[in-house]
């Protein structure tokens, strides 16, 4: 997950900008060259106009430069490079920006906007955002079934101190959480801040309503076969519970919430999937998947589509298989379909 640049010890000089003396302000002249290079980068992937970029980089210098006189209360021009450096990050996280490739087409809106007018508008989204994560954790936190992982107990711990410990006016695009448990799908490194921590808990939601669908026994007991101290391990609960439900719906069984696969259950799949192309075995996992979330009651389109994501995951494994005409009962499936 995307995590705070640590702090080098070493300051870097915040003075006026090229201009001196002009009343503007101070302005981090140790990110200049950053602040030039976002908007070289711009002018690189799309021509910018000579003064499109000009006013872009200045507009984004003098914003820098009051963020910082902000960051410090008026009381210095200083502020260390590593500092110097998150604040730009942070102030580009809020006008929408990415830092490394920005995109001309969103220079220009912002430019006919004005910086400053969209940088308040993008910091009261922000806000917004952030006061938001309060009642999903709590939804979350709900949700999560009792089945004991240390690695998702010590994330949801970390992740309730979030809006407390968020500060969206100077550090935007950090996460002052420690996220350890992993998603069957985790989401982008590129995704930073609010946006990650928003969308990491809206998919846990996801995996907890679906695990929720099962009895918790049964639960356990497949999480053992995965690894009988899977309590301790960095490994996701919900994929091995929605990979054997999957298994049992593209073995035609009719109660998926059974959860266990039989050596029988394995046999049929690998009948099923002999002989078919790749993009067969693909659809065949989709419809698998639509039948689970028809016989869960499962309507919410999003869910629908991690479930879907998730059974095509399980393609390389069965290809294997798909071309051997002699697959005992069971075959090799028994470490993809698990049985306890």
């Amino acid at each position: 997950m995307p995590t705070a640049e640590s702090e080098a010890p070493r300051c870097a000089e915040v003075g006026a900008c090229s201009d001196a003396g002009s009343g503007r302000g101070p302005s981090v002249v140790a990110d200049a060259r950053q602040v030039e290079a976002t908007s070289s980068s711009a002018l690189l992937a799309e021509e910018l106009a000579p003064d499109e970029q000009m006013a872009f980089q200045m507009g984004l210098w003098e914003l820098l430069s009051r963020r910082t006189s902000l960051y410090t209360m008026g009381e210095s021009s200083s502020v260390p490079e590593s500092i110097a450096q998150r604040l730009l990050a942070s102030v580009c996280f809020t006008l929408g920006i990415d830092r490394e490739e920005p995109d001309p087409a969103a220079i220009r809106r912002l430019l006919a906007q004005g910086i400053d007018t969209a940088f308040g508008e993008g910091m009261a989204l922000v806000e917004r955002k952030a006061k938001r994560i309060g009642g999903l954790w709590e939804q979350v936190a709900l949700t999560t079934p009792l089945l004991e992982s240390v690695a998702l107990k010590g994330t949801l711990e970390s992740l309730r101190e979030f809006p407390a410990r968020y500060d969206y006016r100077s550090f935007a695009h950090e996460i002052p959480s420690d996220i350890d448990y992993p998603l069957a799908h985790p989401v982008s490194e590129s995704v930073l801040g609010v946006d990650y921590v928003t969308e990491y808990l809206e998919r846990l939601l996801i995996e907890n309503d679906f695990m929720q669908r099962f009895d918790l026994g049964l639960c356990k007991a497949l999480l053992r076969a995965v690894h009988p101290a899977y309590r301790e391990l960095l490994i996701n609960l919900y994929e091995p519970i929605a990979v054997n439900a999957v298994g049992l719906a593209l073995a035609g069984v009719g109660d998926v919430r059974r959860l266990r696969a039989t050596d029988e259950d394995r046999a049929r799949i690998a009948e099923v999937v002999k002989g078919k192309p790749a993009a067969e075995v693909s659809r065949l996992l989709g419809e698998a998947a639509a039948d689970v979330c028809e016989s869960l009651g499962i309507e919410d389109e999003r869910s629908r589509s991690y479930l879907a994501r998730t059974a095509a995951g399980v393609r390389p494994r069965l290809m294997r298989f798909s071309k051997q005409g002699d697959v005992p009962a069971g075959g090799g499936l028994a470490g993809v379909f698990l049985e306890f």
